[in-house]
């Protein structure tokens, strides 16, 4: 093996109200066994220590993950305070990453990434799964239009971001010319967006260690996948209210899952005052490098556009439903009306033949008919015209 640590650590946007520290094993379905989450800190966070639980899946995965030339060091699951969970992976290479370029390393972290998904992703879920029904997190949340947090089982892929990081003693790789020169840490150089290098010890009894020095760019990428993660959703009620699909659309459920949302997203951010100076520094171009402001900026707009568009869906709905209960008010006013001129039909002609008295009654069950049928029909078409016309009630 060479000197080289290649380690990806994914951010799983994933919105829960609650960690319960106390829970010392989940039991993962399937019968893949049980993992006992350990009490953790952010190791970089200098002024008020953020706590996380820890979950260590390497021999796990190692049983479930195999890639030819590659050794899997470790497997940690780190469940922040608020908002997302980490996956790091820990990668020892027989070939020397050292001898690649900026690109070719790029793209072999890509490679390597999307074999690991594929590799892992029903294991992951049943993780999320257990830590779920384990109570080790409480009261998940899910975008609204989406399946029940009841039946939730793993984190839409495409809202899932990851950071590649190398870690080897004197890295000498060079970065891509595009990427902006901005003040870092003294052991971090941004190669690409999401690819860091870092002067460090790349022994695998340092993992702890490593996964600190991390942290800065790591907490960038959670952010980034809670905001790529709320937009996903916001997409997938659009479609919907675009296609009149009825589903599970409620404005007030939306704007739970909205406060939720940005909660979590400036509890993350406010690791840019909580960190050590050297790890700020590193945070700060983490941010700049991936465009994280930018995206915060699309997600707000379009996460306001979706509010606005279920605010109408909803008044929409609210103009049917009192279109139909027009409708029973009207009928049940003609059906009242002609049981009313039937007591008075029996009051006024008391002594009338049965033959009279049931052309009297067909007569004004006839009316009544009548009546309830043009309410109904004259109700309908100009429900129509209205909604053909909207704009003659602006």
């Amino acid at each position: 093996m060479t000197d080289v640590l290649h380690v990806q650590t994914r951010a799983y946007p994933l919105h829960y109200t609650s960690l319960d520290r106390t829970v010392k094993t989940v039991v993962l379905p399937g019968g893949r066994g049980e993992v006992h989450p350990v009490p953790g800190t952010l190791g970089s966070v200098a002024y008020n220590s953020e706590e996380t639980l820890d979950l260590d899946l390497t021999d796990i995965v190692r049983a479930a993950v195999s890639l030819p030339e590659i050794t899997i060091v470790s497997c940690r699951i780190r469940i922040l305070a608020a908002g997302a969970v980490l996956v790091a992976y820990a990668l020892r290479h027989t070939t020397d990453l050292r001898k690649l370029d900026v690109h070719a390393l790029a793209s072999l972290d890509a490679t390597i990434n999307r074999k690991l998904r594929e590799a892992d992703r029903a294991l992951l879920g049943d993780v999320l799964a257990g830590a779920r029904q384990s109570g080790l997190v409480g009261h998940v949340v899910v975008p609204p239009g989406g399946g029940a947090a009841s039946d939730w089982t793993e984190v839409d892929p495409r809202a899932v971001r990851y950071n590649c990081h190398v870690i080897a003693r004197d890295p000498a790789w060079e970065p891509d010319r595009r990427v902006p020169s901005l003040v870092l840490g003294p052991r971090c150089q941004i190669l690409l967006p999401y690819t860091y290098a870092w002067d460090g010890d790349p022994s695998p009894d340092t993992i702890d260690e490593t996964l600190a020095m991390l942290e800065p760019a790591d907490i960038a990428v959670a952010q980034q996948s809670v905001l790529v993660g709320a937009s996903v959703g916001g997409l997938r009620i659009l479609t919907e209210l675009a296609r009149a699909t009825p589903g599970r659309l409620e404005g007030p459920e939306f704007r739970r899952f909205l406060d939720g949302v940005w909660a979590d997203y400036h509890h993350l951010d406010a690791y840019r005052v909580e960190s050590g100076q050297d790890h700020r520094a590193t945070y700060l171009a983490a941010r700049e490098t991936i465009g994280l402001d930018g995206t915060h900026e699309r997600a707000e707009k379009l996460l306001s556009h979706v509010n606005a568009s279920l605010l109408a869906e909803s008044s929409l709905r609210s103009e049917r439903l009192d279109g139909r209960l027009n409708r029973v008010a009207a009928a049940l006013t003609v059906v009242a009306s002609a049981a009313f001129l039937l007591d008075i039909a029996a009051f006024l002609l008391p002594d009338v033949s049965g033959q009279t008295k049931v052309v009297t009654v067909s007569g004004v069950t006839l009316l009544a008919a009548g009546l309830l049928g043009a309410t109904i029909f004259w109700s309908r078409e100009r429900n129509a015209e209205e909604g053909q016309h909207p704009q003659r009630e602006a």
